[in-house]
């Protein structure tokens, strides 16, 4: 071939190329690429066979385009009409690309696709490695020219060199390898293909010389049951040495035989040829499934005696631990509290309120110290309360009897002190201590409040507001039962009421929040709207 024909060949080439701009085409671009260096006979050797399988693989009209080029004759001619009717697979692309978004026909088979690009790309690599190789061997030729004019070796230069790129060659190896894995069962979806699927996992243990893998005499008996292409795959695995080649090998036998096994499910509906012994076939399987089964089991009695130990080890550790903190701390499951220091005074006060009273500095200690709960609420008022009765009863002390149903009451143990007052209900001996027996019947009528007898509470709060008209604190109590029970207006009249009678912003505004908080859902929704209403502003009417 003379030089001038040469450029003629690279120009029409060039051409073909140009059809598809990489941006637009890529898979397109690669295909005309392949067609032009095997029409050439570039360095890489590209096969006419597989660009015939590829033609199909994109579709009828890249089909048509490879028959029309390969019935020409001469070499340019094949290139000029690879231009020309390349222009009619192109038109057919954009309309493509333009409805769908996509360069490829939808009888196109992505899969056959990538694997020759891979191929072919593969190929290319290694040609670029030769090269590679030719200019590192100049560079070395540079580096002993010069080597008086420099203190590095360049023997040292070139090692270093050379190990990099072998790690660098692991790396890609180890990629390819499994990128090749994945490509060869992607040939075989296993809920089309569930022998085949099978068959090539058998196949890449014995590549990869997976520890599981069949025995060599047990996979020729499973391939010579598939059929005699399948053997052919099987025996030719060992021509080649590496695991990459093996690879490869797998992925383009496997292409063949997806072709075949589809054309078989196609016609028949089933994947197996005839002559397939489907017998052999489950009986290895299975086998191979029952040794799977029989070393998961014991995978899996390794994992549980290994997850029971390490349980074991926890709860001793844990207790070991509980053991250490139980050295320098105190609980007081009675409180709900944990993890006070031993001899610390938060230790002294609280072992004193299991069994009597605090001072009520003790109790703002530990509230400074963020020492509280529900339960130790309850039980310091429970203690505090025990402590006024039996100063009532023993000490004939009137007023601790309103203490003590005070401190009951924030306790929340009303069953002993509404007894008490029962049974000393008119309060005789106070009758003539009128803010005393006042404040005897608003202690009753908010006991019976907390009990929800409404009705002997408003009763008591009257007969208290009757002795003491100038006390707010009867009138707090009834304002706060009508509005409990939804009497928003009766409620609303006793608050004037008793802040006409010096009841504070502060005081009443809490009052109607715990009035609020402790309604049953129904009033509670009712009078969160007669809140609003009457111009009542409060951020805690917004929560549930």
């Amino acid at each position: 071939m003379t030089h001038e024909t040469s450029l003629i060949i690279a120009k029409k080439a060039s051409q073909a190329q140009l059809l598809f701009p990489k941006s637009q085409y890529p898979t397109h671009r690669a295909y005309i690429e392949l067609f032009t260096m095997m029409l050439s006979k570039q360095d890489i050797c590209v096969i006419e066979s597989d660009i015939e399988i590829l033609s199909i693989a994109l579709g009828n009209s890249s089909h048509q385009l490879f028959k029309t080029v390969s019935s020409k004759a001469s070499l340019t001619e094949k290139l000029d009409s690879l231009i020309f009717d390349g222009l009619k697979l192109k038109i057919d692309a954009r309309k493509r690309l333009a409805a769908d978004q996509s360069e490829l026909s939808k009888d196109s088979n992505s899969a056959v696709i990538d694997l020759i690009f891979e191929k072919y790309k593969v190929e290319r690599a290694f040609i670029e490695a030769f090269n590679q190789q030719t200019i590192n061997e100049q560079k070395i030729e540079r580096i002993e020219e010069e080597k008086a004019k420099t203190k590095a070796s360049p023997k040292r230069l070139l090692e270093k060199i050379t190990n990099k790129n072998s790690y660098d060659n692991c790396l890609d190896a180890t990629a390819l390898i499994k990128k090749q894995t994945i490509k060869a069962k992607s040939l075989f979806p296993e809920n089309l293909y569930p022998h085949y699927r099978r068959f090539i996992d058998f196949l890449i243990q014995q590549a990869t010389n997976d520890s599981l893998r069949l025995s060599g005499a047990e996979m020729e008996r499973l391939s010579s049951a598939f059929g005699s292409e399948e053997l052919a795959a099987f025996v030719n695995l060992r021509s080649h040495n590496t695991i990459e080649d093996k690879l490869k090998h797998i992925t383009f036998s496997g292409l063949q035989l997806k072709i075949s096994a589809k054309k078989r499910l196609k016609d028949t509906g089933s994947e197996l040829s005839t002559i397939a012994n489907i017998s052999v076939i489950r009986e290895i399987t299975k086998q191979y499934q029952g040794k799977l089964n029989a070393i998961e089991a014991k995978k899996n009695q390794e994992r549980e005696a290994q997850r029971q130990a390490a349980q074991a080890k926890r709860l001793r550790d844990i207790k070991d631990a509980e053991i250490e903190r139980l050295k320098k701390f105190s609980d007081f499951p009675q409180f709900d509290i944990k993890n006070i220091p031993k001899g610390s005074r938060g230790e002294t006060i609280l072992k004193k309120l299991l069994t009597k009273p605090i001072s009520q500095d003790e109790k703002n200690w530990l509230d400074n110290e963020g020492i509280s709960s529900e339960r130790l609420e309850s039980k310091y008022y429970l203690q505090l309360a025990h402590q006024h009765y039996q100063n009532w009863k023993q000490k004939k002390l009137p007023w601790e009897l309103v203490n003590a149903s005070a401190a009951y009451r924030k306790a929340r143990e009303l069953k002993k002190i509404k007894k008490a007052l029962d049974e000393t209900y008119p309060f005789k001996d106070a009758k003539k201590d009128k803010k005393l027996r006042s404040a005897l019947l608003t202690t009753y009528g908010g006991v019976c409040r907390d009990l929800q007898e409404y009705g002997q509470g408003i009763k008591f709060g009257s007969e208290a507001h009757n002795v003491t008209p100038l006390n707010f604190r009867p009138c707090t109590l009834l304002g706060a039962i009508y509005l409990s029970t939804g009497e928003f207006t009766l409620g609303h009249e006793w608050y004037d009421k008793a802040k006409e009678r010096g009841f504070s912003q502060a005081a009443y505004d809490n009052d109607i929040k715990s009035v609020y908080f402790r309604a049953s859902d129904n009033i509670k929704s009712r009078l969160k709207q007669n809140l609003i209403a009457t111009g009542h502003k409060y951020d805690w009417l917004s929560k549930p």
